[in-house]
């Protein structure tokens, strides 16, 4: 089965898909950047102030740039959902093992250095 030829206006519409998804991710990843210089400049030693909602907010930033590059460079968003749910959930399995793993270790860490290397 032959592909018929992108008309104009198609080819159009995905150049400014393309432009609007790196005006997007440039503008996350700037502030991204601009808040951890800023934290860094102004916050490193005052030791009361929290990192938490930099790191989420750093988190969430990296979650919608990863959703626009998949939607748009990847060309997921075209696609149906079974295939997107084939895609997505076994992603989530591996952050959630990143998540664990590193949860777990963090504890055996933690009780290695409060009872000793036995």
């Amino acid at each position: 089965m032959a592909h018929e030829p992108m008309s104009p206006e198609e080819y159009k519409h995905h150049v400014k898909d393309v432009y609007v998804t790196t005006v997007i991710l440039s503008v996350i990843t700037i502030v991204e950047v601009v808040l951890a210089v800023f934290y860094e400049k102004y916050f490193i030693d005052a030791r009361d102030f929290p990192r938490l909602p930099l790191r989420i907010f750093v988190v969430l930033a990296s979650i919608m740039k990863a959703y626009w590059i998949m939607a748009v460079f990847m060309h997921v968003k075209h696609e149906t959902k079974g295939f997107i749910y084939s895609i997505l959930i076994p992603t989530l399995f591996l952050v959630w093992a990143i998540i664990a793993f590193s949860w777990e270790g963090a504890s055996w860490s933690d009780m290695r250095d409060m009872f000793g290397n036995y």
